[in-house]
This record gives structure tokens, sequence and C-alpha cells, in this order.
């Protein structure tokens, strides 16, 4: 019988992907905590061009190509379950991807998180070393051993794995009324969302290598495809993104430092 006081567990699938479904099932399941398939956008089915969510001209002036179809029926994935959330005054809530894998005491930890005595906004599992091995400001160590709740000032992707609570859901949707990056970049700019966001590590989720992504390859591909007036103001355009990037980053990093100290000694550490 699941458990009806863990926070909701949202997973994104898609609705041809029948076999990713049964895989998480049965990864699920033994875990005895309640779990929802929520349909995903065919980012297949998109025609961008007449796609009004769309912010075409900002994503190719600072990145020099457009989203793929695949990231931006991500994005709207994600963004309908922060709306779901929103309509339905939901606290907070674990979303994953249908192509991760759990450790065994991922439900210790989801609880640990839900009574942890830290205000976060956002916490996002990262498997990656470069976000595993990053230094960073430890928070608070969650009952569950070996985990620690910290802030690093790295941008990394990923959205396969979160938790996040209804003040974000209601930030996210505000800023992806008109997309031009996807949805794992976005809960990196912490500058932007102003959201408490921090990485659980070691993460208790991580990518299935044996599942191939469903919004395909395409994504790692950063040499632009631009012509005419774009191509020529590029160079300025994504010096000036990279720049505003890393300023930000840094400063948000900066600005937590203080209350991250507070927060850390309150929690013995």
């Amino acid at each position: 019988m699941a458990d009806t006081t863990f926070p909701p567990v949202f997973v994104i699938n898609l609705e041809r992907s029948a076999d990713r479904r049964a895989e998480m099932a049965a990864l699920l399941d033994p875990l005895h905590i309640g779990y929802t398939f929520f349909t995903a956008v065919d980012g297949r089915a998109l025609d961008l061009d007449a796609l009004p969510d769309y912010d075409r001209t900002r994503r190719r002036l600072f990145f020099g190509r457009d989203l793929s179809q695949g990231e931006v029926g991500c994005l709207l994935s994600h963004r309908a379950v922060f709306r779901h959330m929103v309509e339905n005054n939901i606290p907070h809530a674990v979303v994953l991807e249908d192509d991760v894998t759990v450790a065994a005491d991922f439900a210790a930890v989801i609880r640990d998180l839900a009574a942890a005595p830290v205000a976060w906004d956002v916490v996002r599992f990262l498997a990656y070393e470069k976000v595993q091995n990053a230094a960073g400001r430890d928070i608070c160590a969650l009952p569950t051993k070996p985990y620690m709740l910290s802030r690093i000032p790295t941008l990394s992707g990923g959205a396969y794995g979160y938790m996040l609570n209804l003040k974000a859901a209601k930030i996210f949707l505000h800023h992806m009324q008109k997309n031009a990056v996807p949805v794992d970049t976005l809960q990196g700019y912490v500058w932007k969302t102003g959201l408490e966001t921090f990485v659980l590590r070691p993460s208790p989720v991580s990518s299935d290598p044996g599942n191939a992504s469903t919004i395909g390859n395409t994504r790692f591909d950063k040499s632009p495809q631009l012509g005419g007036w774009q191509k020529a103001v590029y160079p300025l355009t994504r010096a000036w993104l990279k720049l505003s990037q890393n300023l930000g980053r840094r400063l948000a990093y900066l600005a937590a430092a203080r209350r991250d100290k507070k927060t850390a000694v309150k929690n013995g550490l």
C-alpha cells in the first residue's frame, strides 16, 4: 500500500513509451510510495514555427541555434507539472523523468528533505561528477546517511529528478511563459528566479545509461546555425550572455554566504 503522507511523485512519460512506464513502475512499486505518471508533451508533434510559447529569436540570438523539438516538448512537460501543482495547491512534489534509476533509500531521503530545517525551494538530484565533486557549501546533513544538502556555484544541466515547493512552481511558471532555454537551464538561473536552490550529495537519483533520452542528442550540438544579421551580431550577444551568466551565478552564490553559514551552524556543521 502506498504511503498517502508521502509527497506526490510525478513521473513524466510519453504516452507512446509504454516500456518506460513498465520499467518505472517496477522501480518505484517496491518503495511503496504514491506516484503518478504525468503525460509528457510529445516534441515530435510540435510545430516550433507556430508555437507561441517558444521565443525563437531570443534563443537564436543568444545560443546560435534553435531548441530541438524534444527540448521544447520536455520543457512544456515540466511546465505542465508546475501548473498542476499551482492549480491544485500542492505544497511540494518530486518530479522524475522516466529514464532514471533511484537509490534504495530514495523514500527515506525524500521524507528527510520534506522535514529538513532548511528553507529550500528546489533540491536538484544531479549525479554528474561535476556536481558531486564541485566546491560548495554544505548546509544540512540529512538523517539518512551520507546525504548532504549543499549549495554549489556551478551551472549544471539535468532535470531528470528534483523536488520543489509551490513557491518554485509559481516562479518557474512565470519564467516559462515564453521559452528560450531548456527547463534545466532555467533551474540553474538562480539569480533570475531568486529561488533557494540546492543539490543533494550523493544524488539519490541518476539517469539510466541503458535508456536513451527521448529528447534526442541534437541538444548536445552547440555549433551556431545562423545566417544574415543574426550571424553578424551573434558574437556580441553570446559574449554578453556568458558574461551575465558568470556574473549572475557568482553574485548569487556570494549573496547567500551569510545565510548559508547561519543555517549550517544551526544544523551543527
